[in-house]
């Protein structure tokens, strides 16, 4: 009961793609919201951003980040620019306790496994032996016939990861530390990158 109370105490975020002025995938973020809103508070109600949210005139060219801040109802808004850092290392850290299936603003947690990455550019969560997320983003992997899969023990429920999987580029399925290697590659997803918009990840470089 602590828990679920402090739960309801933290702020979440939903991290929209603002491209030329266009929102992107937000039909996506709609619906975790409204999921987040009823699981955790008890509130049902139609969530629709494109209509409360003006993408202002220094946001209409170019990419940015529109983070949304809310509990029962928003409370903060904000338009930031945006360029993909470019991770090319994953370092394989083991939680077997981490949770996260709500956007929250506070990741202790996530940052303490952070700095357990040394010299790798970030890290590829493993819970009871599964693949979960990286520290911002889900994964997909790439196999030998260049389909690329997801592991079905995600941590956070990603927008991204959700559009590709019901456009059917992407699919789900089991995969342990383990598996790793009969990948060729890996990519991070989230709202704002696609599979398209990074290099692949070699698998030599997860360790």
């Amino acid at each position: 009961m602590k828990n679920l109370f402090q739960k309801s105490m933290s702020l979440l975020v939903e991290t929209i793609k603002v491209e030329n002025g266009l929102f992107r995938n937000i039909i996506f973020h709609n619906e975790r919201m409204m999921r987040s809103v009823y699981e955790i508070f008890g509130i049902m109600k139609d969530i629709d951003l494109e209509r409360i949210i003006k993408i202002p005139e220094s946001a209409s060219k170019g990419v940015y980040k529109c983070r949304v801040e809310y509990k029962e109802k928003i409370t903060k808004i904000e338009f930031l620019p945006y360029s993909i850092r470019s991770i090319r290392s994953l370092k394989m850290v083991i939680d077997d306790n981490i949770s996260y299936s709500y956007k929250y603003i506070e990741r202790d947690n996530i940052h303490r496994l952070m700095e357990r990455r040394g010299d790798s550019d970030d890290i590829l969560i493993i819970k009871n032996g599964m693949v979960t997320d990286s520290s911002y983003a889900n994964v997909v992997f790439r196999d030998s016939k260049c389909n690329w899969v997801t592991p079905s023990t995600y941590l956070l429920p990603g927008t991204r990861r959700a559009n590709l999987l019901k456009c059917g580029l992407i699919n789900e399925t089991i995969i342990t530390y383990k598996d790793i290697i009969k990948y060729t590659e890996a990519k991070l997803i989230n709202s704002m990158i696609g599979i398209d918009d990074t290099d692949g990840i070699p698998v030599a470089n997860i360790s």
